[in-house]
């Protein structure tokens, strides 16, 4: 009789478990197909670099360093031509009044108003400070964040006086020998910094190491609340950067390259076209 009453408890987790389960990947599939497509748009120039501010305005730059500017709807806002034909490595424009540029070749980085209209270029001039820049970006503070790819390090530029106000070593922080710095942003008092090799480097404020996130071969990234966005192997990974808890959803499309977000909206960028989602 025992034997019997525990085949029949068994028989019924198992059940609850596979109803659970189905229920689950029914929730997964019906969000992974749940894109409602709200604009297709070509864009004014191949797509490089990309970034968003505060009101949902879309910032491409390309490989012959022109920068356009859509608004949430994709509607072309303004457009800048450079005078100096170089290629900025990042764009940053979350801060909405000025959008920033570095330019790698050129060890430079310039800012611009939010009708694309540039300031002067500035140079990183002190080689005490920096010798060779790989990646750089605005920081909450309105100082410059730089990582230095020959001398390993990630310092924080005072923007007056080109003078480092901090410096963190790599040396001992880099597990694989090997490094590929793709991109660098300030989020939540937070930075990060992707490298292909060793995953997503975190640090405070003013530079302290705090943690290195499991995410590789990462080239871009974004944020949305508390996630960190990328795409790979065409999903969209979610990472909870407070409880590390990761999510994929797969994209209506494969070949999608970049993924920005703002509120409801999802911002999907191949090379030449800029696809704009309701994701409920």
């Amino acid at each position: 009789m025992e034997s019997l009453m525990a085949k029949t408890s068994i028989s019924i987790l198992l059940k609850l478990r596979l109803t659970l389960f189905i229920l689950i990947i029914c929730q997964l599939t019906s969000f992974a197909q749940d894109w409602k497509r709200l604009e297709s748009i070509k864009l004014n120039n191949p797509a490089h670099q990309i970034s968003i501010d505060r009101q949902g305005n879309i910032y491409v730059s390309s490989l012959n360093g022109a920068i356009d500017k859509y608004d949430s709807n994709g509607e072309l806002q303004a457009h800048y031509s450079p005078t100096k034909k170089s290629t900025p490595r990042i764009i940053e424009a979350w801060q909405g009044l000025r959008v920033f540029a570095f330019y790698k070749d050129f060890q430079e980085y310039s800012f611009f108003n939010r009708f694309l209209g540039e300031s002067e270029r500035y140079t990183f001039g002190n080689q005490q400070v920096t010798s060779n820049l790989s990646l750089s970006t605005i920081a909450t503070d309105n100082n410059i964040w730089a990582l230095d790819g020959q001398q390993l390090s990630l310092k924080k530029i005072d923007i007056n006086s080109n003078e480092a106000i901090s410096e963190t070593n790599l040396n001992l922080i880099l597990k694989n020998n090997t490094h590929d710095f793709t991109y660098i942003r300030e989020y939540q008092n937070l930075v990060f910094i992707s490298d292909s090799k060793n995953g997503i480097l975190v640090f405070d404020n003013i530079g302290n190491y705090l943690e290195t996130l499991p995410l590789f071969n990462i080239s871009f990234f974004s944020f949305k609340d508390s996630s960190l966005i990328s795409i790979q192997n065409g999903k969209v990974i979610y990472f909870d950067i407070y409880t590390k808890q990761k999510k994929e959803v797969s994209l209506p499309d494969p070949s999608y390259t970049f993924v920005l977000m703002e509120n409801k909206r999802v911002f999907l960028f191949k090379k030449e076209t800029l696809d704009i989602f309701e994701l409920n």
